[in-house]
This record gives structure tokens, sequence and C-alpha cells, in this order.
């Protein structure tokens, strides 16, 4: 059946980006434009990414369903084309669908080219099938390591900005660690033109037919070079520095350690080498890409604006995961579960979406999906694993999950985990090892004090490896869809 809401539909995502990170929950950090959507609609303060790195969640993202069912378990490892996502769902409901930046549902680089090379992220070819890219009708891609689309239209607008940019990516003689402050105009970052292209797509739409836009921004992704004036907002801003204790490396499994010796994850498990003064230039920087991003969306949003069409459009502003930041003496991602890392920012405002509300309800990136078909009054497709949130978003139900699961598999590194986190604990566990966690988050939000071995906690600990066992089972994949009783 089809739907007889024609809801327009924004999905902008941000890469890297903790929960934390915006002024509803930080007021050193100006997001004006991410506080007034907030305002505007519900914020959802307990949003769990899929899995602690990009590739996994961006696919749990558009196709509502879990990376070990999905496919697509970790980064290097391609979404199966036959996937359905958030866009052939709309596609069939005669939506326009867009897609603008940093997808990464492909590897973004092989270590030989001359093997398959069309499947480098890139390279976008369409599915055979319908000639699209993974449902969208129309896709402007640019990654990581600032490939694609954005270099052809960087060449164009300025060849010498292009040039110094290819070459270095305007490197500061004074970067360390990569962080720097960039003298690349900001009119000609990859932000903003990644903006631009949404703009775009806005303005060149016929209202008449529902649009679909994903804006992905690929920052605050490390390095953390915004250009100088975003970094300058920040100089003389007061920056609390995470506190590490000098213990908790040996606290940490063996196993996670020393990733980052043949260079698997930048950082590992090792504590990261940089003093108080470096991780506060870090951290302003950071905070300097996302206020950046935040003007972006912001012009985006006029546009929307200006096309009249604003009031109808349904916008759901989240992250792929979040950035260990230097908590726990860590940085940027991988085989953790810490709440930096794996809590996302997550608003949604639209029609008929409560405004000005903030609610601890557990959400998890696979809700997403159901939840804008359920918006625009479709039914949960067959497949899809995921819990539509609508009925809290219009304060029907106060929860509607009772746990939210967070996966990391590197099979080809004997790593695998599940975390399970309730309104109150974390529990997490790896697979064929004696060690795990488990944080009792309303006493120890800090996620200081490990409970996994903890006599007392034993009864506690058996009940959530139970309700994780139970989740398990449930979450396998319900495809093939059962046709007949015989």
């Amino acid at each position: 059946m089809k739907s007889k809401n024609k809801t327009h539909i924004w999905l902008i995502t941000t890469d890297q980006m903790r929960a934390d990170a915006i002024g509803t929950e930080n007021n050193t950090i100006r997001t004006p434009v991410l506080d007034k959507l907030a305002a505007e609609g519900t914020v959802m303060a307990n949003a769990y990414c899929a899995s602690p790195v990009c590739t996994p969640s961006r696919a749990s993202i558009f196709t509502g369903r879990y990376p070990h069912v999905h496919g697509a378990w970790n980064i290097g490892v391609s979404l199966d084309e036959n996937e359905i996502t958030l866009g052939d769902y709309l596609k069939q409901e005669d939506y326009r669908t867009v897609g603008v930046g940093k997808m990464h549902f492909r590897p973004q680089c092989k270590t030989d080219f001359s093997s398959e090379p069309e499947d480098v992220a890139i390279r976008d070819r369409g599915r055979e099938k319908d000639n699209t890219y993974y449902g969208l009708d129309e896709h402007h891609i640019s990654e990581d390591n600032v490939m694609g689309e954005y270099l052809d239209w960087l060449r164009l607008r300025d060849p010498r900005v292009a040039e110094r940019f290819e070459l270095d990516r305007y490197r500061s003689k004074d970067a360390e660690h990569d962080v720097w402050e960039s003298d690349m105009p900001a009119e000609l970052h990859q932000t903003y033109w990644m903006a631009e292209k949404s703009i775009d797509a806005i303005m060149a739409h016929d209202t008449q037919q529902p649009l679909f836009l994903w804006t992905s921004f690929v920052d605050p992704h490390h390095p953390f070079d915004p250009p100088k004036a975003y970094a300058k907002l920040y100089e003389d801003a007061d920056i609390v520095i995470p506190r590490s204790e000098p213990d908790e490396l040996k606290l940490r499994p063996k196993h996670l350690l020393h990733q980052s010796s043949n260079g698997y994850w930048p950082g590992g498990g090792e504590p990261h080498p940089y003093s108080e003064e470096h991780l506060g230039r870090l951290i302003r920087n950071y905070y300097g890409m996302i206020t950046f991003i935040d003007e972006q969306i912001g012009r985006i949003k006029d546009a929307w604006q200006q096309k009249g069409i604003y009031d109808d459009v349904l916008v759901v502003f989240t992250s792929d995961h979040g950035e260990l930041l230097g908590d726990h003496g860590l940085m940027y991602k991988g085989p953790w579960f810490y709440e930096g890392l794996t809590r996302i920012p997550m608003i949604i405002r639209g029609p008929g979406i409560a405004q000005g509300t903030r609610t601890n309800a557990l959400m998890e990136h696979v809700d997403i999906v159901p939840t804008l078909l359920d918006a625009i009054g479709l039914e949960r497709p067959y497949g899809v694993q995921g819990l539509s949130q609508l009925d809290v978003l219009n304060r029907q139900k106060i929860y509607v999950r009772d746990s939210a699961i967070t996966s990391y598999d590197a099979h080809d590194r004997g790593i695998q985990a599940k975390c399970l986190r309730t309104d109150r604990y974390k529990l997490v566990v790896f697979a064929g090892e004696a060690y795990g966690e488990l944080y009792d988050l309303l006493e120890d939000p800090d996620e200081r004090c490990n409970l996994f071995f903890d006599h007392v906690s034993r009864e506690l600990k058996l009940n959530l490896m139970e309700m994780l066992t139970h989740r398990l089972i449930q979450d396998q994949d319900p495809l093939p869809e059962r046709r007949t009783n015989w």
C-alpha cells in the first residue's frame, strides 16, 4: 500500500561525532543551527551506533539491519548491492532520492588497484537492475581521503588551491599528530561543497514530488584541520582535558592492545602520546569542525525554506559513531564501547514530532528506517530489524526498546564483541575471551569501575548475559521471507 503522506525527508549524518559535541549538551560548542533543530523536534539522548566504525553503522542506518545480517561487518567490506535500502523503499513511494557526501558502502581504496578497480567507493557503478547507487537516483560522493566528485569541483573552482590541496591537504608547518589549522578557504572546503550539492538538489527539485536528501558530512573525522577562522573561535575556550588513570592500560584485554602496530587502527589500544597542550588544540579543532558543519546545515536549511517546503520536511540528524577524543587515554575509534564512541547525537524533527523534547528512551541506528517509514504512513518492511520510534517521538510511549546493541567484528583479527546497553547498565562480551566489561552508568557514568569480575555483581551480570542471549537469537536475519506453510 502506498503512502498518502508526501513529506520530504532530510537525513543529515556526520562522521565520528560524539553525542556530547553539540551545544545542547555542551555549552562550549557553538552549534546554533542544531540547537534550533533540537528545539523544533525531539532529542533522543540515548541513541547508540550499530558499530564503533564507519561502514557497518552506515549500512545499518540505510538498511535498518544489523551488521552481521547486512554483511558489511567492518571497514573494507562492501555492502551487498542486493540489500534493500531506505532509498529503495522511498522510491517505491515515488520519492526522488539523492545522496551527497560520504556513503562508505564500499572500500575507499585497495592495496592493488589493478584488480577490480570498480569496487573502489568513488567509482559508483550503478546497480544493473535499476541503475541506482543503493537506491539513490542521484549521488555526489566524496570520501575521507577527499576523493571523487569534490576534487573535480575544486579543480574547476580554483586549480591552484586544488593543486596545493592534493599535495598536502594544506597541512601547516606546525601540524602534529593529525592536528592543524587549515589555510584553505572555507568556501572551497569539502564540507562547503557538500552543502552546495545539497542546496542544488533542493533548488532544482520539483516540489510536487517528495524528495529524500541524504547530506553526509565527512567531518569531524580526523585529521582535525578546520579552516583557521573556525579554529580561532575556540582559541580562548575553556576545554576540559579527559582524565586517564595510570593503570587503565593494564586493565584492558591483551588481545585488543597494540592494534596500531601494523596500521590496523590509528591509535590501536595504546595510550595516546599527546601532551595536555596538544590534546587541547585537538579538541578545539574538533569543535571548530563541528561549528563549520553547523553553519553549512544552516545554509541547506535556508534552501528548504526558500523553496517554501521546510515545514513539510522530516529531518533526522545523527552520526555513524562517536570519537574517543582522549577518553581513557584513547583516540579515534576501534574495538571499544565507551560512551564517547558509541553514544551518538540523534535529533528528529518534522510533522507529528513533539517539539522541544528530550527523551532518554533507547534508540539504535537500525530504528531510523522503520521510524521514517512509519512517519510517512508505511508499515515496517519484512527484513527490516529496527523498531519504529514514532510513538516515542509523538509522546504516545515512554520507550519502545529495553536495550541497545553495538557490535564490533574483526574476524581477520580474531576480535568479535557485543555490547548490551540498558537504561542503566552496559555489558561488553568478547567472544572466546574471559575478559569482559560491566558498568553501572548511573553510579559510574565515566566507566571507571569495571564490575565484570565483581562477586557482588554476579547475578546482575548473569541477567544481562541472558538478555544479550535473547537479543542475539532475535536479531538473526528474518530473510528470506516464508511464503507458504508447506
